[in-house]
């Protein structure tokens, strides 16, 4: 059993893919652009630079035109079986901005076609800040499982 870190935000998700098309979409900017936005976001630009050191960036713009921007650097990458970043938000939620937290995703193949990931972010300064992205990331994760479904998307 994996300890949760204080202020964190762990999630565990069973998706209809293999492990190596869910570290795909943690690490290709072509389907990470289809739902690595919360919500009603979409995502208007983004570059992944998927190797030790190589910087992430998102921006999202919200439907009332907000500009929301992520930048982080891939911190490890095993692939298909985990990958740690940092991610660093700014944008017009200031309780957030600038607070570099840790993202660590771990996959695992649990059957035919279906693959467990466990999320975790961490590092935040609080537990509001905590708060405020734990609301975010469900959204995400079912458009992730959306685009992971769709016809064409087998390897």
């Amino acid at each position: 059993m994996s300890r949760k870190p204080p202020n964190s935000v762990v999630s565990t998700r069973e998706f209809t893919a293999s492990a190596k098309e869910v570290f795909e979409a943690w690490t290709n900017p072509e389907i990470m652009r289809h739902w690595l936005a919360p919500g009603e976001n979409v995502v208007s630009e983004i570059e992944a630079d998927a190797r030790i050191g190589g910087a992430l960036l998102i921006r999202s713009r919200s439907p009332d035109g907000a500009i929301h921007t992520i930048r982080g650097v891939y911190r490890e990458l095993d692939p298909p079986q985990r990958i740690a970043m940092t991610w660093v938000y700014s944008g017009p939620f200031a309780l957030i901005c600038a607070v570099e937290t840790l993202i660590e995703i771990d996959i695992e193949n649990v059957g035919r076609d279906r693959t467990a990931m466990t999320f975790t972010q961490s590092r935040f300064t609080t537990e509001d800040v905590a708060k405020a992205y734990q609301g975010d990331w469900p959204s995400c994760f079912e458009k992730l499982q959306s685009i992971l479904g769709l016809p064409g998307r087998r390897h």
